[in-house]
């Protein structure tokens, strides 16, 4: 890409705060990293990561380590088998394991997120759709963190 057609991150990462706050009604800011991290009554702390630079056009909306075997009650080989159950049955969001960030003896605790393409090759998104689709994709992603904690629940429930 040259450098006049480059996407401004600054604008970028506003263009999302700004879509956050009005249609979701929720408090976003930007962090150091040009991400526009919220925080959903719900859920807990979500972020859109973004990069200005290299993929403007692409959205992704991330639930950050927000369980992990122990606190299902399962066991970590159980815990691959409901991220693979909920990868296969559900729409858009996608669980897996995070090992970023984690203590040598923590246990590796389970992440979500949504990916798109929601723009043309090195072009920001048109406003209006990520108005059109942000409560969607954040519903989409409570599902997918939900479905987790359910079919682990399920699991965790002794057959009689």
């Amino acid at each position: 890409m040259k450098e006049q057609d480059m996407v401004d991150k600054t604008k970028l990462a506003e263009l999302y705060q700004r879509v956050v706050q009005e249609e979701l009604g929720l408090v976003a800011t930007i962090d150091e990293d040009d991400d526009v991290v919220f925080k959903h009554p719900d859920v807990g702390t979500m972020f859109f990561s973004l990069d200005a630079d290299r993929d403007p056009e692409f959205l992704r909306l991330v639930f950050p380590r927000f369980v992990d075997a122990e606190e299902l009650g399962i066991t970590p080989e159980q815990l691959y088998q409901v991220l693979n159950t909920v990868n296969t049955c559900n729409k858009a969001a996608k669980v897996y394991i995070n090992h970023q960030g984690s203590e040598a003896d923590a246990a590796p605790r389970v992440s979500a997120s949504i990916e798109a393409f929601v723009a043309a090759p090195d072009n920001m998104p048109d406003e209006a759709l990520l108005r059109a689709i942000v409560g969607r994709t954040v519903a989409a992603l409570r599902s997918g963190a939900n479905e987790v904690i359910d079919v682990a629940s399920d699991m965790a429930q002794p057959k009689h």
